[in-house]
């Protein structure tokens, strides 16, 4: 009696298919991780902006709800004013909320300053409130891509004006404003605008 032989394998065709197959599926799946991947690194990315938007606003309001009329002293003996703006975007007050956790043998008070720089917003703070100079600054970035800021500032009459103390005007030094108005143009965002009151 004959035996035939029972043993099959695959041809060279059905392991091209085969190979194929696998191919176009593995392709697929990595397609479909990669997007997966991208869309993580959006949704981090976006919030990680919406936490820095938060805490900058949430400095702002803190800082501007505790603007005292202290006015201080520059490096050349010269008074300034408690609250100032200019049209370079830069802000300076004297600030009355420095905490001090430690005890330490200092005043609460503290010159702040918030200054647009390189599309991004930078918080200076001076360990003392008279004779300091820019360099001595500690500054603490707090939001970027601003590509523009525009502070607005409550004067007495309920008129918004672009600067600090307002042009000919005749208070004094400690004359504050009643609430500080800022416009952002962010490039993620566009225009984002917060109004804070001063407490009268």
């Amino acid at each position: 009696m004959l035996k035939h032989n029972t043993q099959f394998g695959f041809t060279l065709i059905e392991v091209v298919i085969a190979l194929a197959v696998f191919a176009i599926v593995g392709t697929m799946a990595f397609s479909g991780l990669n997007v997966t991947l991208k869309q993580q690194v959006r949704l981090t990315e976006r919030s990680d902006q919406i936490k820095d938007l938060q805490l900058t606003l949430k400095y702002l309001e803190r800082d501007i709800n505790q603007i005292t009329q202290r006015p201080i002293r520059d490096q050349f003996g010269d008074e300034q004013f408690a609250f100032s703006a200019n049209a370079d975007s830069i802000i300076s007050f004297t600030f009355s909320g420095w905490r001090n956790p430690a005890g330490l043998s200092r005043s609460n008070l503290q010159r702040v300053s918030y200054e647009l720089n390189d599309e991004e917003l930078i918080r200076h703070t001076w360990t003392r409130l008279d004779g300091v100079v820019t360099e001595d600054a500690r500054s603490t970035p707090l939001l970027t891509e601003i590509t523009e800021v525009e502070w607005q500032f409550l004067n007495d009459q309920n008129a918004w004006v672009d600067q600090w103390p307002p042009i000919n005007t005749q208070g004094s030094n400690n004359q504050l404003p009643r609430a500080v108005s800022i416009s952002m143009n962010i490039a993620s965002w566009g225009e984002i605008t917060r109004v804070f009151p001063l407490p009268q």
